[in-house]
């Protein structure tokens, strides 16, 4: 019996596909063209503050960065939160994104290989590295710590080794810096016990088109989500990764990013201000610095005022929002002390003292068992988490009770 041909789908399907380079216009910028083909096939509700970020944030070159933020995909089914995370990996010559299943090791591993000419001596550094997950759950980080760990500590070059103990006793040490992707429809930027985590997360909101109110439709005027919208999956990629590469295998763009970092990062008077925190400065650096490189931003002023509306519509919009065990002390807070704090107002007008705002501990653990037990808190709340939120919150337990901080 003479042996069946197999017929591979992938090869059938190559002959039918689109070709990137058929979207690709010569006459714009790598970042241009990037920005376009995204702008296609990722919605975004504030689009002209969110897409240059997205598109910078792909673009980034892991061998030259410094430190970097996670960038997290955040929103509901159907948002098109996964579609950075693919395309960003068909970019940089993968094929595949990790998820909630993948081992600490197999992530490990794959870091190593994208990461190191040679994995084993870890001296000479790859172009390109970038670990992306699509829907990764909050049970997966709180059930291997090593993940977490990987996450937390792999945003800064100077700190990413970390130590993880081996069956025989013994440490090993791995390096875990990377421009990192992660999506997911729970909100880890609020998650209590992330609370560390947040200051590394670059927050992308997402939500269907359907959602989209007037105001957000604009952006995309003219724009038909049915026959107008870019299917990533429906798109032959390979090759892509050639203008990525050859991007940063140019010692000029090498040049003009050591010379950007320098500028925004040198000790002494600078010719620009902002309003963002220590934290978000930081990170912001070499996404701007990447930026500036690509051409998503003319100068560093420029910049620097994107980022600045980033962070300040971040603050007000994103990690304002509250977790519902912090939304429920919160709550908590003004039952107990709502009235006295109201009254003590009054008295401090009249040039009088109040009386000191005490919460009783018993109290407020009554309270979160009671929520616990209906199931309405986001997490298991331990007494450090309880001291995180309340500390959080403005209180600090002593042994008199729960004090305000002044």
């Amino acid at each position: 019996m003479d042996s069946a041909i197999y017929l591979n789908p992938s090869d059938f399907y190559r002959q039918e596909m689109e070709s990137w380079r058929d979207l690709w216009n010569d006459d714009l910028s790598l970042y241009g063209n990037i920005y376009n083909i995204l702008q296609q096939s990722v919605l975004l509700p504030q689009k002209d503050l969110m897409l240059p970020i997205l598109a910078t944030y792909i673009l980034i070159p892991s061998k030259w960065a410094l430190i970097l933020p996670i960038l997290f995909s955040w929103g509901g089914k159907g948002s098109g939160k996964s579609t950075t995370a693919i395309f960003a990996n068909k970019l940089h010559g993968m094929n595949q994104t990790f998820s909630s299943t993948d081992t600490f090791s197999a992530i490990r591993n794959a870091l190593d290989n994208m990461r190191w000419i040679d994995p084993s001596e870890k001296d000479l550094e790859k172009e390109g590295a970038l670990l992306a997950w699509d829907n990764l759950h909050i049970s997966t980080l709180k059930r291997d710590e090593r993940i977490y760990q990987l996450l937390l500590f792999g945003y800064s070059r100077a700190s990413d080794k970390i130590s993880i103990a081996q069956p025989d006793g013994t440490n090993r040490e791995f390096f875990v810096f990377s421009p990192k992707i992660i999506s997911s429809v729970e909100d880890i930027h609020l998650f209590s016990e992330f609370e560390e985590l947040h200051r590394r997360l670059l927050v992308i909101p997402h939500k269907s088109f359907e959602e989209f109110n007037s105001e957000e439709k604009k952006a995309y005027d003219n724009f038909d989500i049915f026959t107008d919208k870019l299917d990533i999956d429906s798109i032959h990629w390979d090759g892509i990764e050639d203008k990525f590469f050859s991007f940063w295998n140019d010692s000029e763009n090498c040049k003009l990013y050591a010379k950007y970092r320098s500028a925004l990062t040198r000790k002494g008077k600078k010719d620009f201000i902002h309003k963002m925190s220590s934290s978000q400065w930081t990170i912001s650096v070499d996404l701007m610095v990447t930026g500036l490189v690509v051409g998503a931003w003319k100068t560093p002023s420029e910049a620097i005022t994107h980022m600045d509306n980033y962070w300040k519509f971040a603050n007000k919009h994103i990690f304002s929002q509250l977790g519902a065990t912090t939304e429920h002390l919160k709550q908590f807070i003004e039952d107990e002390i709502g009235t006295q704090r109201t009254l003590n107002q009054q008295l401090a007008e009249k040039g009088k003292p109040g009386i000191a705002l005490v919460i009783s501990p018993q109290k407020l653990k009554t309270r979160i068992n009671y929520h616990h037990s209906r199931g309405e808190l986001d997490i298991n709340p331990r007494q450090q988490d309880i001291i995180a939120i309340m500390s959080k919150l403005g209180w600090r337990l002593t042994s008199k009770g729960w004090l305000e901080k002044k």
